[in-house]
């Protein structure tokens, strides 16, 4: 069984072998039994701008996880997110879909070869 819950820096340097966040961040990971099996977060960039990442094998792809991404958006912009950015690997089923309910739209900008989209909200 899958259980989801706020992460720290413990459980973001696990996930992403040992990277250290530096400025500000929020985040969940999803935890089965004892592994960290899936990870999203909203990183502080500076001026308002946060970035988001999430990282979803196919596996563990849930409808349910919208209400925990929605959760951390909203704690991002409680922290003073004015501009919440993130990349979209479209080849992914759903993802435009997911982006899109969640309030995002498309720019110009790329990232690692994805387009980055930004939140409407």
């Amino acid at each position: 069984m899958a259980e989801i819950r706020s992460a720290d820096d413990e459980d973001f340097a696990r996930f992403y072998g040992g990277v250290q966040v530096t400025s500000d961040w929020v985040g969940k990971g999803l935890w089965k039994r004892r592994k960290l099996a899936a990870f999203g977060c909203l990183i502080d960039m500076g001026d308002g701008v946060w970035h988001g990442f999430l990282d979803l094998p196919v596996g563990v792809r849930r409808p349910s996880l919208y209400r925990h991404i929605l959760g951390a958006l909203s704690e991002a912009k409680s922290k003073g997110a004015l501009t919440i950015k993130a990349a979209c690997q479209t080849d992914i089923p759903r993802a435009k879909e997911l982006m899109e309910r969640l309030g995002f739209e498309p720019t110009d900008e790329e990232f690692q070869g994805m387009r980055v989209w930004v939140c409407r909200n």
